[in-house]
């Protein structure tokens, strides 16, 4: 028994990294009437969720020609936001590689209000069950934040 335990123990201990989580932060532009998402993640974690779609080699000389549509077409599975029932869409504006994070750019046109906006994050928890997605929506001099762990519901955001 006691052999059992200290196993357990030293295998996890061979975790890769120590956390995971990825960071949304949602900024309401009133001007613009938009939101802008900035979705900051562990790059070779969203690599991994991806490898039996495809092997992307982000920043690479081998990166997949349609990296980008692929890791827009994962979170379109894993990212949901409405808005008095209705379901919004972004569109794509690009990303960045900095060290291991991947920051990921899209933008949601047509929102006059952030109030009410409904958020569901499944990002990486269908890889990764300790995974913690932390949503921070900027909106009106406010940040408000919600974390959606495996099995969260959606949460929306009221003022």
């Amino acid at each position: 028994m006691k052999a059992l335990l200290l196993a357990l123990l030293l295998s996890g201990m061979l975790v890769p990294h120590d956390f995971f989580v990825s960071i949304l932060t949602i900024r309401h532009n009133a001007e613009k009437a938009t939101l802008d998402l900035t979705w900051q993640m562990t790059a070779h974690d969203v690599e991994h969720a991806l490898a039996n779609v495809a092997e992307l080699k982000l920043v690479s000389t081998k990166e997949h020609p349609k990296a980008d549509s692929l890791l827009n077409a994962y979170f379109i599975e894993h990212l949901h936001l409405e808005q008095a029932t209705k379901g919004l869409h972004w569109k794509w504006i690009g990303r960045e590689l900095e060290g291991e994070n991947l920051f990921c750019y899209l933008q949601v046109e047509g929102i006059g209000s952030a109030n009410n906006l409904s958020v569901s994050n499944s990002l990486l928890q269908d890889v990764f069950l300790e995974q913690d997605n932390i949503v921070h929506l900027e909106a009106m001099g406010r940040t408000l934040t919600a974390h959606f762990v495996s099995g969260s519901v959606a949460h929306t955001f009221t003022w």
